[in-house]
């Protein structure tokens, strides 16, 4: 797939050559996977230790920046520290944490409340018929924080391109408010899957076609 700009300003310019990246893990661990299985492929991992510079290089590419500054890595992490298969989640991330321009935020994850019956109003947190729990483990701030980590260190004047590592629809707002201000948002994404997000960013690029580069 060959990136383009997107078709609501195309050609307007690049005012300046600081990038910064904002990585919603879950969403690319997923949706990277569920790609690769669908290819009848086999995802391992990525290495942490060539992925940011790889997305700094695809963004700069895409948006004729000669001389890219890396200005960090925000990486979004959900865990259940009450799951002890958890645990090493939590130790991954705080290595990952100390790596070079990256920034780690570890979310939560809760359980929903049970679902209730339509009739009566009564909260079952196991099904009568198998046993399977009724409450799963949602994500807790993880968008939230990505959009107010964006828009606060817009407001500071720390970047020039974000580039939002995401399929998740939810964050249209905010690249339209960041592009009226003058910014570029730069989705690394999985096309198909993304594509309102995609067509909101200034441009946008397959992560699964480089996925050669950044694999452990």
């Amino acid at each position: 797939m060959v990136a383009s700009p997107s078709p609501h300003d195309p050609e307007s310019p690049i005012r300046g050559n600081r990038i910064r990246l904002f990585i919603d893990n879950a969403n690319m661990d997923i949706t990277m996977r569920t790609r690769a299985r669908e290819a009848g492929e086999r995802w391992n991992q990525f290495d942490w230790t060539k992925l940011p510079d790889w997305l700094v290089q695809r963004a700069a590419e895409i948006c004729r920046v000669s001389d890219p500054s890396y200005e960090g890595a925000h990486v979004y992490v959900s865990h259940d520290p009450n799951d002890p298969k958890h645990e090493g989640r939590r130790k991954w991330a705080d290595w990952l944490d100390t790596q070079p321009g990256v920034q780690v935020v570890l979310k939560q994850l809760r359980r929903k409340d049970p679902p209730s019956c339509a009739a009566c109003g009564l909260k079952f947190a196991t099904c009568s018929r198998c046993g399977a729990t009724q409450r799963p483990r949602v994500e807790k701030g993880v968008d939230t924080a990505i959009v107010t980590d964006m828009i606060r260190l817009a407001w500071q004047n720390s970047y020039d391109i974000a580039v939002l590592v995401s399929s998740d629809g939810d964050f249209v707002p905010a690249v339209e408010m960041l592009d009226q201000r003058g910014l570029k948002v730069v989705q690394a994404g999985f096309p198909p899957r993304g594509t309102f997000l995609a067509r909101s960013c200034w441009a946008s690029f397959d992560m699964f076609d480089g996925r050669a580069q950044v694999a452990r």
